[in-house]
């Protein structure tokens, strides 16, 4: 008797082991191709270059980039989530000090990553330019709080209702861009 109870409590314990658990995080699909930009004032494309699974997102870092590579802080960590990283390759107009000469058309790159639960819900989402080149870097930084929102193919990035995690004026706040999600 003492045997079967030792074996039960040993199965027990190691089912509870089990299912306490995290699943691994998966990336299960990489983009590495270089976009071709789209031009000034088309509209931007958002290419998905990575999705992973048993995801999240490092909120350490995305909360605090000034301390950590820009880049870096967009990257998938464990948890439960399906994680998605898309690029934006586009031509824009950078700033030029007054009495520098050069081309003021730059090409830039917009980072966005979003999070869904099982249904394709939009869980949380961020968008940063990568060629923000002021500090604090954390005023470039743009947080979703679109609701019940699912994500597919070509979805207007302005539904994701993003926002500046950091601001100092009030009208400013506000994402200003204009782009579509691309899965495909």
């Amino acid at each position: 008797m003492r045997k079967i109870i030792s074996a039960i409590f040993l199965f027990l314990m190691t089912l509870g082991q089990m299912s306490c658990q995290t699943k691994e995080m998966k990336i299960i699909y990489e983009n590495k191709s270089e976009e071709v930009p789209t031009e000034l004032n088309e509209t931007q494309e958002y290419i998905l270059k990575k999705k992973s699974i048993n995801s999240d997102f490092d909120y350490s870092k995305l909360n605090n980039i000034d301390n950590y590579n820009k880049a870096e802080s967009f990257e998938p960590i464990n948890g439960k989530y399906t994680y998605f990283q898309f690029i934006s390759t586009f031509k824009g107009q950078a700033y030029v000090a007054p009495g520098d000469s050069g081309d003021r058309i730059k090409i830039f790159h917009d980072i966005l990553i979003i999070k869904t639960n099982e249904s394709d819900e939009v869980v949380d989402a961020y968008q940063f330019t990568l060629e923000w080149a002021e500090k604090p870097f954390q005023y470039d930084v743009y947080k979703s709080n679109a609701e019940k929102l699912i994500l597919k193919d070509n979805l207007d990035i302005n539904l994701l209702h993003l926002y500046r995690t950091e601001y100092w004026n009030d009208k400013d706040k506000l994402f200003k861009g204009n782009g579509v999600i691309k899965l495909k």
